[in-house]
């Protein structure tokens, strides 16, 4: 098959293009990025050019921008301080580049975001990965589609050498930009490709490249074989220690997670064995991994969620609806109070508060709520987002906890007023 045939039996096979969906394709000014652009175009498939500007490069960076515009694709550019960034969130330049193209490409609508890495960046980046001690996840390399947090990224040309790009812009007098530091061997990249690979070729294999693919192929399925078996449990279930170590990686990726080094998931790991008190991961400048009682939340700059909406029910009837009692805060919850207690007072459903009490149903005397909400091992940063039910100024019931004494209905036959309570978001 030829180079643009290639592609269309890639995205064919893979079904890299959801009807409906726009296509971005990222281009650099590269080789790479240039033929695939022009090879999306050979296809017939409508596309919109998305290039950003790293301004990592001066005036050379301007040039790329201004080549980009004048390839005749409908395009959008964004230019971005890459240099800022990482200096403002405490990654690398690589990590903060790739945070910026992420969120440039997040700005699509709809859309599948098209990148030209090929076969030869999956050998250079499983040799990479082996040098830095990856597992089987990190070796398997990148996939033909790949979700990232909201992102949808297809890569069409990964089994496709980089000789055969460069072969096919020659055919088609296809000029493109050279990026001067491709050469630099500074650049552990460069060195594996300019350098270590060549070696090993010379030394061991051949025809190394190609099985380096292979072993690729076997190993990402492998990982979706592993993946699809660990489907439907969570990072606070018993499971081994791989699968854990594979759920906390996903996790931390699906969060928005920069990266997910080994030394970065055993340390969250061993702080979530803890299963006490509350520690704090930082993973960069801007992102932080906060564990209580065991349990992982994903924390970026400054910004706080939005405090939940709770949506009341009320109706009423006889005997009660037990509440689940699977913890304070734990919705969709049920309860039933007396009809007699209640009268014609509303009920009504706030967030918790500080200084809140409640006199407990099978208990004497009162508490603090704040206490209860430490025994039930509710996260400092999650209780004021625990909600309430009052009535007559009184609490009268922690959703997923207990009902208030005196407020309980006294039998089967007696009138009750039934509630139910659930989040709404969609307000």
């Amino acid at each position: 098959m030829n180079f643009v045939e290639t592609i269309r039996v890639a995205i064919d096979r893979h079904e890299l293009i959801p009807d409906g969906a726009n296509l971005v394709v990222g281009v650099s000014g590269g080789a790479d990025s240039v033929a695939f652009a022009r090879a999306v175009q050979h296809l017939g498939i409508p596309f919109t050019v998305a290039h950003l500007n790293h301004n990592l490069r001066g005036a050379e960076s301007a040039e790329d921008e201004r080549f980009v515009r004048a390839l005749g694709f409908p395009t959008v550019v964004k230019s971005v301080d890459v240099n800022a960034l990482a200096a403002e969130t405490g990654v690398s330049i690589e990590m903060a580049a790739r945070q910026a193209r992420h969120d440039f490409f997040a700005e699509f609508d709809d859309a599948v975001i098209a990148l030209a890495h090929h076969a030869d960046d999956q050998v250079e980046t499983f040799l990479l990965k082996l040098a830095r001690g990856a597992g089987p996840d990190g070796l398997g390399g990148m996939s033909p589609w790949q979700e990232i947090g909201t992102l949808r990224i297809i890569r069409p040309m990964l089994t496709i050498p980089r000789s055969a790009i460069l072969d096919w812009l020659k055919e088609i007098d296809q000029p493109w930009r050279e990026d001067a530091s491709n050469a630099d061997d500074a650049f552990l990249r460069n060195k594996v490709r300019l350098e270590a690979l060549p070696m090993l070729e010379r030394a061991l294999n051949p025809n190394l490249r190609g099985t380096i693919l292979r072993s690729m192929d076997i190993l990402r399925a492998e990982n979706a074989w592993m993946d699809a078996l660990l489907e439907g449990f969570s990072l606070q279930d018993e499971l081994p220690l791989a699968a854990k170590r594979r759920l906390l990686r996903k996790w931390l990726f699906d969060q928005g997670a920069a990266e997910a080094g080994f030394e970065m998931v055993e340390s969250i790991l061993e702080l979530m064995e803890l299963g006490t008190g509350t520690k704090i991961f930082e993973l960069n400048a801007r992102q932080r991994v906060v564990v209580e009682y065991g349990a992982p939340r994903f924390e970026e700059g400054g910004a706080r969620k939005p405090r939940p909406r709770f949506k009341l029910t009320t109706e009423p009837g006889t005997g009660w609806r037990k509440d689940h009692g699977r913890g304070a805060g734990v919705l969709p919850a049920e309860a039933s109070f007396s009809a007699e207690r209640v009268g014609d007072a509303p009920i009504e459903i706030r967030a918790a508060r500080a200084g809140d009490r409640i006199a407990p149903m099978g208990m004497e005397g009162s508490r603090k709520l704040q206490d209860i909400l430490t025994d039930q091992k509710v996260p400092k940063a999650e209780r004021e987002n625990v909600p309430v039910a009052t009535c007559r100024g009184e609490i009268v019931w922690v959703p997923g906890y207990r009902v208030a004494r005196g407020w309980e209905v006294a039998d089967a036959e007696a009138a009750a007023v039934h509630v139910k309570v659930e989040r709404n978001d969609s307000e």
